[in-house]
């Protein structure tokens, strides 16, 4: 009777055992998945990104791609008062690239295409608040208006003086925003591809142009070009890949939402695609924070 007790006793011992490190076992894979996923998400970041084009001081002159100097400082000082720290596209590669880590509330705010206002009033306010900034030229114009041309505020583009006088503060990137694509003419819309060419034809239109003014900026600014902004917004199933040829790390579109920065989603290598809300004249700095809220996801 006693052999059989001890031999009741140790089966039910080892089931204990065995249902321990059962228990133990799974505890221990519910904690690393929730400790794996705690640190995914601690390398999510919220980046939402800004897109301007023009200002004059006019308020009547104001519209969907047009503000004031003095709407633009009001959104820099809101930018301050919510804690967002303004980031470089550089920031933003090395954060994929060499897992460098960005502020708690990073910012990006980007001028497409060069107008010489922003070198007028924008680049000021920049300094003033110690804000970066990049800049997406149109190099045909930027070319035009280096030459010997009457020039004036409510049109003029930048110059390459300018460019490389706003690049040396080390506040401001320069990007690329086409070379002469950024149009309508011909039937395309900004880069678009045409249904009557082929993926070759295609390819070379974009690399001549630019690729071109890529091979500009780096002669005039001694700098790489990292961004690449989609004219209108406009691209085709072939752009992005013909871009990450040419050596873009990041791509701006216009598409309005907050981007989520995830390295541990991200392929080395590939281009880093960055989504935009578009700064109009016709809202106050309020109205335009809020869709930050708004448009998360």
């Amino acid at each position: 009777m006693k052999h059989t007790l001890t031999g009741i006793f140790s089966g039910l011992l080892l089931i204990c055992i065995l249902l321990g490190n059962t228990w133990l076992t799974a505890y221990g894979n519910g904690l690393n998945h929730i400790q794996t996923a705690a640190s995914i998400d601690q390398q999510k970041i919220e980046l939402p990104v800004l897109m301007y084009h023009h200002l004059l001081k006019d308020p009547a002159r104001t519209g969907d791609y047009v503000i004031t100097p003095t709407q633009f400082e009001q959104d820099l000082q809101c930018i301050k008062n919510q804690g967002y720290t303004t980031v470089s596209l550089q920031q933003i590669v090395d954060y994929y690239e060499k897992q460098q880590p960005l502020p708690e509330k990073p910012i990006l705010i980007t001028f497409d295409d060069g107008y010489e206002t922003v070198h007028e009033y924008a680049f000021s306010l920049l300094q003033k608040y110690h804000m970066k900034a990049v800049v997406l030229i149109i190099g045909k114009y930027t070319d035009l208006y280096s030459g010997d041309v009457v020039k004036g505020l409510s049109y003029s583009h930048m110059n390459w003086e300018q460019l490389a006088h706003m690049q040396q503060s080390g506040l401001i990137e320069v990007g690329n925003h086409t070379y002469g694509l950024h149009s309508n003419d011909g039937g395309r819309k900004g880069i678009q591809k045409l249904n009557s060419e082929s993926v070759q034809q295609y390819r070379q239109l974009l690399t001549e142009d630019i690729g071109s003014l890529n091979k500009e900026i780096i002669r005039e600014l001694d700098t790489a070009v990292l961004g690449f902004a989609y004219p209108f917004g406009a691209y085709s199933p072939e752009s992005n890949a013909i871009l990450q040829e040419l050596g873009f790390k990041v791509i701006l579109t216009c598409e309005e939402k907050v981007n989520h920065l995830n390295p541990e989603t991200h392929t080395q290598g590939d281009v880093i695609l960055l989504n935009r809300f578009n700064r109009s004249g016709k809202y106050t700095t309020e109205e335009m924070f809020l869709k930050f809220k708004e448009r998360k996801r």
